[in-house]
């Protein structure tokens, strides 16, 4: 079976997390935060056990060879370990992590789908992790945030946005690294060269790759993605805790008046 851009499984594929949030919080509402907050556990322990299915199947069939994406420092990859710990230690940064940074590309994900057009068949645990892994990563922090597991002011956005540079900025190193110490090719969190069909092809083009020895970097790629990066969680930390906070003030001046 393969996939094809704009079918009913991609439509599936980009509407189905909201469906699915929507029944969840329907089932869930009249019980406890405890109780949300295993599901949130146990749907994040789902998502980590399909990734290692996954990786399993890729070194399985790359004959056992070393490959860098059966490592999980992908954005992707990375985000459901983001999430469980979210859960687990009820960490608000890991949550803004999850909800500014990892939600989005997950969606982005799921809308620039061109990758799984490659796939001679996508019933594959590669093909449903792709799929499926996506759809959870947007679930689970969608979720969180309409559960109010998700809580960030101006101070915790900052602290966050700190993380998420420094995290970018460090998988230019390790990428560098894997293809110099081991000849891998890596592309963690796309900080070498963007996922073709993607926006970010317009930004990786602002610039061209230089080379500092053997390590390689793309300036100009690397600081318009954070600057535009910025904009992005800005605007979407304003839309989803500010402007919230703004109305409900409003409307308990409103009604005390």
């Amino acid at each position: 079976m393969t996939f094809t851009l704009w079918s009913p499984l991609h439509y599936f594929m980009m509407i189905g997390p909201f469906v699915i949030t929507f029944i969840m919080n329907f089932i869930l509402k009249n019980k406890s935060y405890q109780t949300k907050r295993m599901v949130g556990i146990y749907l994040s322990i789902l998502a980590i056990l399909l990734l290692f299915a996954r990786n399993i199947e890729i070194f399985v069939l790359s004959g056992f060879k070393m490959d860098y994406e059966i490592i999980p420092l992908q954005i992707c990859h990375f985000a459901n370990f983001v999430l469980l710990y979210a859960f687990w230690k009820k960490s608000d940064t890991a949550f803004g992590l999850a909800f500014l940074f990892n939600l989005p590309l997950a969606y982005l994900s799921l809308i620039f789908a061109d990758g799984l057009e490659n796939y001679a068949n996508i019933l594959t645990f590669r093909g449903q992790a792709y799929i499926f892994g996506h759809m959870l990563i947007v679930l689970i922090t969608i979720f969180a945030y309409t559960n109010g597991f998700i809580r960030l002011n101006i101070k915790k956005y900052v602290s966050v946005s700190v993380l998420i540079t420094t995290l970018y900025v460090l998988s230019l190193f390790i990428n560098n690294i894997f293809r110099i110490a081991f000849d891998l090719n890596a592309n963690y969190f796309y900080a070498q060269h963007p996922e073709s069909g993607t926006p970010l092809e317009f930004f990786f083009d602002l610039g061209k790759i230089s080379n500092i020895g053997n390590f390689e970097v793309n300036v100009i790629y690397m600081i318009s993605l954070i600057i535009f990066g910025y904009l992005v969680t800005f605007i979407i930390y304003l839309l989803a805790f500010e402007l919230p906070r703004l109305l409900n003030r409003k409307t308990i001046r409103l009604e005390t008046n």
